[in-house]
């Protein structure tokens, strides 16, 4: 029994194809590869360069603390919120108000960054809220502290 080994005639091809068609394909795959690692850098360059937050007047950020300072108390008395979360947001408003006058963001900044500031102020006044903002149960005064927050907000320069 004899056996031929012949190329059928949907398979005869030019070795020269073969060639051109990982010719192509390599040339795609560092195309892509060239892109792709492009498309990186430039990702890397727009989140390195982050905007500033915008200032806003000190006029309008004024009167927006105080409304929002006034909201948590009538949330509050109408039992809306709880304790704890009324000195976290009036922790939370404090700090975005610093940001809108200052341009600089202390929203995310820790008490000891506070401290280490210039933003003596506000540092002493977080301080104080530090212990109802995270404790379970409470006895401190809101009311009072809602008002000396409202104080360092008309008073801030």
């Amino acid at each position: 029994m004899e056996f031929t080994v012949s190329r059928r005639p949907e398979l005869m091809m030019e070795p020269v194809w073969l060639l051109v068609g990982a010719a192509i394909l390599a040339v795609s795959l560092i195309f892509f590869f060239m892109l792709f690692k492009y498309r990186i850098r430039h990702r890397k360059r727009i989140k390195k360069a982050a905007r500033p937050p915008k200032k806003i007047g000190a006029a309008f950020a004024r009167e927006k603390a105080l409304h929002s300072i006034d909201n948590i108390i009538q949330d509050l008395s109408h039992s809306r919120i709880d304790i704890r979360e009324s000195y976290q947001r009036l922790s939370m408003i404090m700090r975005i108000f610093v940001t809108d006058i200052s341009g600089r963001d202390v929203t995310s900044l820790t008490l000891s960054e506070l401290k280490s500031s210039d933003l003596k102020k506000l540092a002493k006044l977080i301080e104080k809220w530090y212990a109802p903002e995270f404790a379970m149960k409470t006895r401190a005064d809101f009311i009072n502290d809602a008002k000396q927050a409202k104080n360092v907000v008309e008073t801030w320069n």
